[in-house]
């Protein structure tokens, strides 16, 4: 038993993730739970580059997360004790904030990833 959970740490650990094409789901207009993920949308005013920005240092000031890509842009966030890695891609663009989040490995993230972009979108404040 003890030797599997270890597999499963190393495996997650060192899994690769690399960035890929854009990612989120098309004719995403509202906020969803998704298999494996979710999706928060959100319309905005002002500037499309200071609110990618402001985004982005939220995104990274979260702890085990790093930028996998800026076009997407994508970065990778692991859980703390086993290294699970789930990768969130952002979009800005007309006029809307889409962020969605997913699991590389597995089938439910027990609502992390939720709880994760809800938080980010609380700090990022009004739009």
């Amino acid at each position: 038993m003890v030797t599997a959970f270890v597999a499963l740490v190393v495996y997650a650990r060192f899994t690769p993730v690399v960035p890929k094409p854009l990612d989120a789901p098309e004719n995403i207009t509202s906020d969803q739970d998704l298999t494996g993920g979710f999706a928060a949308v959100r319309p905005f005013t002002g500037d499309a580059a200071t609110l990618t920005k402001r985004i982005t240092d939220i995104v990274l000031a979260t702890p085990r997360t790093r930028k996998l890509s800026d076009d997407p842009l994508q970065f990778v966030t692991r859980s703390r004790v086993v290294g699970f890695p789930d990768v969130t891609t952002v979009q800005v663009r007309d006029g809307v904030l889409l962020i969605h989040v997913h699991l590389v490995i597995g089938k439910s993230d027990l609502g992390v990833n939720k709880a994760r972009v809800l938080d980010w979108l609380d700090r990022l404040g009004p739009l």
